[in-house]
């Protein structure tokens, strides 16, 4: 069995795409999905899988959703492996001594353009380093006041986005090796 994580984009976010995870595990289950998790109530879920096509996965994913919850989201699959060289080689943790509360990892369905990229936040006291298709995100002033957020990145970028806090990517991971 392959161990996945499984991230979907907005929901349970303001009375938006509503899905309770105890119906999110039932319609997951229906696929074949084994030893399913679910992490708060934001779309974080790791399950395992035969499959090891990604694409195949995040299709199978989507499309359940949708006939199941009515709900067109964007759902974005990663392996264990992945995630866990996402989660321990954040430079950002490497490079200073940080308030982990303002740490965040924007998880990319593509790789931006590193130029358009550095054009765009030029402007914003945030500081982001791009490895693969991860941002790293280090927000000076806090999320909640930030401009440069996932609907930023999407609109800027034109990417597809999910964000989640340190805290959430690390126990997601805790779970995930566990």
């Amino acid at each position: 069995m392959n161990k996945y994580v499984v991230l979907l984009r907005a929901i349970n976010v303001s009375g938006h795409h509503i899905i309770k995870m105890k119906d999110l595990l039932v319609s997951l289950s229906s696929l074949g999905y084994q030893n399913i998790q679910t992490y708060l109530q934001s779309g974080n879920v790791i399950l395992e899988s035969e499959n090891n096509n990604v694409t195949q996965l995040k299709g199978q994913i989507r499309n359940q959703i949708q006939n199941d919850f009515g709900h067109d989201i964007a759902v974005m699959v990663f392996s264990k492996k992945y995630f866990v060289e996402v989660y321990k080689n954040n430079p950002l943790l490497k490079q200073m001594d940080i308030d982990k509360k303002k740490l965040y990892v924007a998880f990319l369905n593509i790789s931006p353009d590193q130029v358009l990229l550095s054009k765009v936040i030029k402007n914003f006291p945030e500081i982001i380093i791009m490895i693969d298709k991860i941002l790293y995100v280090y927000y000076t002033n806090g999320y909640g006041k930030t401009k440069v957020n996932n609907n930023f990145f999407e609109k800027k970028l034109k990417v597809i986005a999910t964000t989640r806090n340190w805290n959430t990517v690390s126990n997601i991971y805790q779970k995930l090796i566990n």
